[in-house]
């Protein structure tokens, strides 16, 4: 169980952003009209503070603990996790390229930077580390190489875009009104799906669409994590982000 609550914290790095819902009729949008609405919806927040509650599954268990999460644009985010009873599992802060994590279990710190890959291994579930922030915001976007799909179609209220690469593919499926992205897909070099990401919106009072929940999933190894937002401010002041860590924590390296 322990070891279950300990993932948690490098995974609950999460938030949402707000986009109002715009009518349209899907055929008269281009893919490229689409690609740059979705990346339009980046600097829809600048800070965010939520909490919320996660699940996490795979084959050898099934656990659930809750979250708070603090993040400012552009590139820092801190999460505290919680396990049942309100018992504090970990800490984990990226900010400017660099990581620190937590373990309150082992009362151990581990610190790397991002830019090199060193980040800690949680879940087998894959996360390019320059995604977090709009991936647990809610503008998930497209990459600058990304600028003419390989194919482009309407279906089921919804836009898909499939762009090719080297060693596989990306599966884009964004909602036709609102312009969100809802679903990616990361397909293998033998058109296998290994990764996906989803996404579920809550249309407010005023229109605005806000982000409900994330999954992801590692599917070739069976393994799934579950973030749902209870509560949550956007584009208020956020202080400092900063992890408190005891002075008897044993520092880890990460080579």
């Amino acid at each position: 169980m322990k070891k279950a609550l300990v993932v948690w914290s490098l995974i609950a790095l999460s938030g949402c952003a707000p986009t109002r819902e715009l009518r349209r009729t899907p055929a008269n949008e281009s893919a490229q009209q689409v690609i740059d609405a979705v990346n339009s919806r980046r600097s829809a927040i600048t800070t965010l503070e939520a909490k919320g509650s996660i699940s996490v599954e795979s084959p050898s268990f099934i656990n659930s603990g809750s979250f708070e999460l603090r993040l400012k644009r552009p590139d820092s985010v801190l999460v505290d996790v919680e396990g049942p009873f309100g018992i504090h599992v970990a800490s984990a802060l990226f900010a400017k390229g660099h990581y620190k994590f937590y373990n309150s279990f082992k009362n151990e710190v581990m610190e790397g930077e991002v830019d090199k890959g060193h980040l800690p291994e949680f879940m087998n579930i894959r996360i390019d580390p320059k995604d977090v922030v709009d991936m647990f915001c809610g503008t998930r976007a497209f990459l600058p190489e990304e600028t003419s799909p390989d194919s482009f179609t309407v279906a089921d209220d919804s836009y898909i875009l499939f762009f090719r690469q080297k060693d596989g593919a990306t599966r884009y499926t964004i909602d036709d009104q609102s312009l969100c992205i809802t679903g990616i897909e990361h397909v293998d070099s033998a058109g296998d799906v290994w990764s996906e990401e989803h996404f579920d919106y809550d249309r407010r009072d005023d229109g605005t669409m806000v982000l409900q929940s994330i999954r992801l999933v590692e599917d070739k190894m069976q393994s799934s994590i579950s973030l749902f937002y209870d509560k949550l401010h956007l584009n208020a002041p956020v202080g400092p982000l900063t992890i408190q860590v005891p002075d008897d924590a044993r520092r880890v390296t990460k080579e």
